[in-house]
């Protein structure tokens, strides 16, 4: 345990967690970005191996890392929450004695612990002893102050005077908030999860993890920039369905998801595969609709062709073949093969934005530019996808009573000045009850402040200026020490 108890210890493992949470944001998670992380094996496979035995694409649910999170709130609890909030300058004073001799001492105590003060004053006045104790709790409760009866006895009397004590809770509750949080990212990760659901327009996909749910997406629209191919907005009109059940139903955009039962389902991204509805492409001064795959005949030629694939955002890659380099139609291209009779040509690729390029595709899929040819592409419509994210996080509302409790401390903690007063009133005179009662007194009072005796310096000659008027007597406020002593 004494390991576990070690703040150096804690040190480490919330290092450990902090280089874990970077390799999580440098590596592609597959809930997140599952095709980032097809791309990332493709081209680094010995590597790709590496983290997928070290659990690095998916790493926000590995055992390894749930382990770190336990092990920190483990720590954070033998070494901060063991035991009571710790308060150096609160210490239990002896119990009443009716001892004379031992009350003498222990009150000789009292004053040696008020000499070590870092505000210190002694008050001398007239006032009685018995109406100068009740007074001076007055007071301070006037003040603002908690009052907590310490040592009684008709040789004197002291006691201890609080003002702000939830300060000294503000480092235990932080402590504490850290702990709900870590509990909230535990449970999120044992019973939470995130995905990825690319669906077709028009079509529908299961949801992985509640396989009985499927989403689909009736309608998707983009809207651009004037004159640009960048997309100012874009939105799904989404049913949530269970068999034949409609669960749900929303148009959705980027930070206003779809919720239900703790599911939200988010306008995550959008693209364009290899499928589109049409393709026009332009022959002798008219327009030929294509379908996709489906063979059509050329007006008043021998000839059929067939659209059969196109990529949104052409690119060739290293090795001549095509490709495209993003999911969004930026370059889009359509890959033509004409038919005369059983016979077929070459595979040639036309453009939206380049209408003079053509390039032939061999039976390798290597590519080669060929002349501009007496037809050209003169639109596409692609079938888009929208990018569903998909989150279930049941520690949200744990995390979130965590965040709250974080705030209470830090505002505690740092927001509230503790002051703490200690008072010691004895008779200058001894004999009787009666006697003492009535004899003149001397009043010791000692201050702390959490903020340091100069920033509580002013506040604590007020305090005693109006022990001298109330008291009708006279106060000397020693040196304020640099070093802050509490004991009493």
């Amino acid at each position: 345990m004494a390991l576990f108890r070690s703040i150096r210890f804690n040190i480490y493992v919330g290092l450990a967690i902090a280089i874990a949470a970077a390799v999580g944001t440098l590596v592609p998670q597959t809930p997140e970005s599952p095709a980032n992380v097809e791309t990332f094996q493709l081209h680094h496979a010995a590597l790709s191996r590496v983290y997928h035995f070290l659990g690095f694409f998916d790493l926000y649910h590995s055992p390894w890392f749930m382990g770190l999170l336990a092990l920190m709130a483990f720590d954070i609890i033998l070494c901060k929450l063991w035991n009571r909030p710790p308060d150096p300058d609160v210490v239990s004073l002896p119990p009443e004695e009716t001892n004379e001799v031992e009350a003498e001492k222990h009150l000789s105590m009292k004053a040696e612990a008020l000499r070590l003060k870092p505000l210190k004053a002694v008050l001398v006045a007239e006032t009685p002893y018995r109406e100068a104790v009740v007074k001076a709790r007055e007071i301070l409760r006037a003040k603002g102050y908690h009052l907590r009866e310490e040592f009684s006895l008709p040789q004197g009397s002291a006691f201890l005077a609080t003002r702000h004590r939830l300060q000294r809770w503000g480092s235990y509750t932080t402590h504490i908030a850290l702990v709900v949080i870590l509990l909230g990212a535990l449970i999120k990760g044992v019973w939470g999860f995130t995905e990825m659901i690319p669906v077709l327009e028009g079509s529908s996909r299961a949801v992985q993890n509640i396989p009985q749910w499927s989403v689909h997406v009736d309608h998707f629209r983009v809207r651009y920039y004037p004159g640009t191919m960048n997309p100012s907005s874009y939105e799904s009109d989404v049913r949530l369905t269970d068999g034949e059940k409609l669960l749900a139903a929303k148009t959705i955009h980027v930070n206003d998801p779809l919720d239900y039962r703790g599911v939200r389902f988010y306008q995550a991204s959008w693209g364009a595969g290899g499928m589109f509805r049409k393709v026009l492409l332009e022959i002798g001064g008219k327009a030929l609709e294509l379908a996709q795959r489906r063979a059509e005949a050329l007006p008043g030629l021998p000839f059929r062709v067939e659209a059969d694939m196109m990529l949104p955002d052409f690119t060739i890659t290293p090795d001549g073949r095509p490709d495209t380099a993003s999911l969004e139609p930026k370059n889009p291209a359509v890959r033509f093969t004409f038919y005369l009779g059983k016979n077929k040509t070459r595979s040639l690729w036309l453009f939206m934005n380049f209408p003079k390029v053509c390039l032939v595709e061999d039976e390798d899929g290597r590519l080669s530019h060929a002349p501009p040819p007496p037809f050209h592409l003169a639109g596409v419509e692609p079938i888009l996808f929208s990018g569903i994210q998909t989150a279930y996080d049941p520690g949200y509302k744990v995390v979130a009573a965590g965040g709250i409790l974080w705030l209470f401390g830090t505002v505690f903690l740092f927001y509230l000045h503790r002051r703490r007063l200690w008072v010691l009133v004895e008779p200058r005179r001894k004999g009787s009850k009666e006697e003492m009662g009535a004899s003149p007194i001397r009043l010791s009072i000692g201050g702390f402040s959490s903020r340091g005796p100069k920033s509580y310096a002013a506040e604590f000659g007020s305090i005693i200026k109006t022990f001298e008027a109330e008291l009708s007597g006279h106060a000397e406020i020693q040196e304020t020490r640099n070093n802050i002593q509490e004991v009493f």
